[in-house]
């Protein structure tokens, strides 16, 4: 049995009564997020918030009623304007902020099916852009996951999903 401490106490999930145009406090935030590759290339989208530049692969959070699979390629297209057609999950990992926010992070790969390279309007996305693989370790990543990235496409993205427990960080 799990222990009882108060962080397995707290509310993990938000019910439908208190959804009301924001996640409630303590909630569980489930994020998709897509590997589009071409080449020796990946797409990623960069983001600034309070001041501090990060590189994440294009998604986003997961609306209710919305499959995984849909809210991955939603975000995609509101994101970078491509359309794809998502493939088999990846990666999962969570981060769990000391004393903040709990994401669950799904990675899924896909195909590119259509769609022209834009970024989107979302606030704090600064730009989307096509980085050589090369250059993935030396990207300030969050969640930090470059090295299993790198490593499922050395496998062709066919190799065994990765269960990385949670990989938060404090940042910089």
């Amino acid at each position: 049995m799990f222990p009882r401490t108060p962080q397995y106490s707290e509310q993990l999930f938000v019910s439908s009564r208190r959804m009301v145009g924001r996640v409630s406090e303590g909630a569980v935030r489930v994020r998709v997020a897509v590997c589009l590759v071409d080449g020796d290339h990946i797409l990623v989208a960069e983001h600034v918030k309070h001041d501090h530049r990060h590189w994440l692969l294009p998604g986003g959070g997961v609306e209710r009623g919305e499959t995984l699979a849909a809210a991955a390629a939603r975000e995609m297209l509101e994101e970078t304007g491509l359309v794809v057609e998502v493939g088999r999950l990846l990666i999962v990992c969570e981060a769990i902020e000391m004393h903040g926010r709990h994401l669950i992070n799904l990675i899924f790969a896909a195909e590119l099916s259509g769609g022209e390279l834009h970024v989107g309007r979302d606030g704090v996305l600064e730009d989307v852009a096509w980085r050589h693989r090369a250059e993935l370790g030396g990207l300030d990543m969050h969640p930090p996951i470059a090295a299993e990235v790198l490593d499922c496409w050395d496998e062709g993205f066919s190799g065994p999903v990765r269960v990385l427990g949670n990989v938060w960080r404090p940042e910089h």
